[in-house]
C-alpha cells in the first residue's frame, strides 16, 4: 500500500508514467471484478478503461481510507451498476465460456483437472449470472476477490451488519440455486 501512496503522490505531481504503473498494478483486479459481475468480456474491457480514466480525474479525492484496490472497486462496481440500470438488464453474462480461462489460472500441469476446473467456472459463473446484482456483487468481492467485510462495506457504501447480512442472504440463495441445477 505504501508503494500505491508514493504512486499517488507522484501522479499528482504531474508524473504520468506513476499513473501508468498504478493502472498496471491494478488492472487485472479491476477487470476480474466487472467480468464476474458482468459475464461480458467486451463491457468489462471497456468499465475498466472507463473505471481508470475517472479514478485519474479524481485522485487528488482518494483520502487513503481505505487501500487503493477497493477504491478502484467501488468505482468499477458503481460504473458496472449505471451501465445495468441504462440497459435495462439484470446481466450481460453471455460469454463466460469464450472468455472463463481468463478469471483464474488453471492447472494446466493436467488436463483432466484443467476441464474439471473450467467446468466448475462455469457452473458457478452461471449460478452467480442468475442471482440479483446486489447479491452477486457481495458473494464476488467476499468469495473469489477475497475482500473484508470492511473492504465490501467501504466498496458498497454500506454499513458492515448489511454487508454480513446480504453476504448471508446471498450464499443461501447461491446453496438454492445450486441445489436446483444438481
Amino acid at each position: 500500500m505504501s508503494e500505491d501512496k508514493a504512486l499517488i503522490d507522484a501522479c499528482l505531481a504531474g508524473r504520468l508514467e506513476a499513473y501508468e504503473a498504478l493502472v498496471r498494478r491494478h488492472q487485472q483486479k479491476v477487470f476480474n471484478v466487472l467480468y464476474r459481475f458482468l459475464g461480458n468480456y467486451e463491457a468489462s474491457q471497456d468499465l475498466s478503461q472507463e473505471t481508470f480514466l475517472s479514478a485519474y480525474q479524481k485522485l487528488g479525492t482518494f483520502g487513503g481510507k481505505s487501500a487503493l484496490s477497493t477504491w478502484l472497486c467501488q468505482i468499477a462496481l458503481n460504473k458496472a451498476r449505471d451501465m445495468l440500470r441504462s440497459n435495462g438488464v439484470n446481466s450481460l453474462c453471455e460469454d463466460v465460456e469464450d472468455h472463463g480461462d481468463t478469471l483464474v489460472a488453471a492447472d494446466t500441469t493436467r488436463p483432466d483437472r484443467r476441464a474439471e476446473q473450467g467446468q466448475a467456472r462455469e457452473r458457478i459463473q452461471g449460478i452467480l449470472n442468475r442471482m440479483p446484482p446486489h447479491y452477486r456483487e457481495v458473494l464476488i468481492l467476499k468469495h473469489l476477490e477475497e475482500h473484508s467485510n470492511e473492504e465490501i462495506a467501504a466498496m458498497l457504501d454500506e454499513t458492515v451488519d448489511n454487508v454480513k447480512v446480504r453476504t448471508f442472504r446471498a450464499r443461501q440463495m447461491f446453496k438454492q440455486l445450486f441445489g436446483e441445477l444438481s
